[in-house]
């Protein structure tokens, strides 16, 4: 029921991320139109401060014109040109530094028509100022430009822009990190579902196996042979749906940072769980290799988990092969840590399921070997053993000819 609730939850986070989804699409859009609309403020008040300090050139011009002046800005012929260009310099730098337009400037004096500004919010601008009253001639003007204008009004806005960047920037990895995590979800309520059927249906064949042989026990127990027969099955379907009840409290145990670390050795370890295994391979007419190449063998455990871990690789290689199964157990010393490879002959592993294996409930399709049963929880468990143990475990496998697992642990 607890997985049913989740699997309900998930429709309404998947809900509740579209509504965030689109939030934050409507926030990243008033946010951009903000920074446009600030941009353009700050422009307009730029020209603003422009054209009052063009006005007041203009004014002081008036106040020092003289002949030799009005010649110079008339563009005839004038003996102190350079003296009066200084001087319309000087003029137009003090106006400006008073409206706080400390930039780079050219200028010009000239009659000649201008092209209209672009409109683009940082195209080039030109200034000018008509002297139209001033001087004998009609058509003059003090034409301006600022080669940094841009430069400056970005230097003006800078702590704004670099904050709406880093809220813009914020946005987009929320809105790329909730897409991950809804994708994530999705694929994890998929196989949820698959692993609530595969529970269903490895809990009801038990069940059923156990409730026929009781009925049977009940009908046949005067038949002494018959009943120890049901029985076996009974204990038989048990031990199924204990391993089964195992398997997912392996998973769901809480961090085993609580236990005490054990000093075990794997060779030791190893030879124990072939002994235990030698029943089922018999059956199957295969056999199990083991090549003991490393020195030393002691590892710290937890609990004994690493047992269980292995269990699942062997149990796993049996329940995978088609016909004898062949099973190779080899260890070497390698750098301070003791390397433990289990490979077999089985049906092996898809290239494109192989990045998916220890996924949790991920279960590997098995094509016509119908008969393999579980939850999809095992690779997952022996992962999480080994890497609680500080080490690693990688896979090599190719369809039809065998998988390979690697382990490498810190040795003792």
């Amino acid at each position: 029921m607890r997985i049913l609730g989740l699997m309900g939850k998930n429709k309404k986070y998947y809900g509740l991320s579209i509504t965030v989804f689109v939030g934050l699409a409507l926030l990243l859009f008033i946010q951009v139109n903000y920074i446009i609309r600030a941009a353009r403020l700050e422009e307009r008040n730029f020209n603003h401060r422009v054209v009052m300090a063009l006005k007041d050139s203009r004014d002081e011009i008036a106040n020092r014109l003289c002949s030799d002046m009005d010649k110079f800005l008339c563009g005839n012929d004038c003996s102190n040109a350079q003296r009066k260009s200084k001087e319309v310099d000087s003029i137009v730098n003090a106006q400006l530094e008073i409206y706080s337009l400390p930039l780079n400037y050219t200028f010009v004096v000239t009659d000649t028509l201008l092209e209209p500004n672009t409109s683009s919010l940082w195209g080039p601008k030109c200034y000018q100022q008509s002297l139209n009253g001033l001087l004998e001639r009609e058509g003059i003007k003090l034409r301006l430009q600022f080669p940094d204008r841009n430069r400056f009004l970005l230097a003006q806005m800078s702590g704004l822009f670099i904050m709406s960047i880093l809220i813009i920037l914020f946005l987009v990895i929320a809105f790329v990190i909730l897409l991950r995590i809804n994708k994530r979800e999705q694929v994890l309520m998929i196989h949820m579902r698959e692993f609530v059927n595969n529970m269903l249906h490895e809990f009801q064949t038990p069940l059923a196996n156990i409730r026929l042989a009781a009925n049977l026990i009940i009908k046949k127990k005067n038949n002494e042979s018959k009943t120890e027969d049901y029985a076996q099955v009974v204990l038989n379907e048990y031990e199924r749906m204990q391993n089964h009840v195992e398997d997912i409290l392996q998973l769901s145990s809480e961090s085993n940072n609580e236990f005490k670390l054990n000093e075990v050795d794997i060779k030791s370890t190893l030879n124990q769980l072939v002994d235990s295994f030698t029943y089922r391979i018999q059956e199957k007419h295969g056999q199990i290799i083991t090549k003991f190449n490393a020195q030393h063998h002691q590892v710290d455990t937890y609990n004994g988990r690493l047992t269980l871990a292995f269990s699942n690789l062997l149990d796993n290689a049996i329940k995978y092969s088609k016909g004898k199964p062949l099973i190779e157990i080899e260890t070497l010393e390698i750098k301070g840590n003791l390397q433990v490879k289990i490979k077999d002959n089985g049906v092996g592993i898809a290239k494109k399921e192989l990045p998916y294996i220890f996924n949790q409930y991920y279960r590997v399709g098995t094509g016509d070997l119908h008969d393999v049963k579980g939850f999809g929880l095992g690779l997952t468990f022996v992962k999480k053993v080994i890497e609680e143990h500080n080490g690693r475990i990688t896979v090599e496998s190719e369809e039809g000819k065998g998988t390979c697992f690697t382990i490498l642990l810190p040795l003792k």
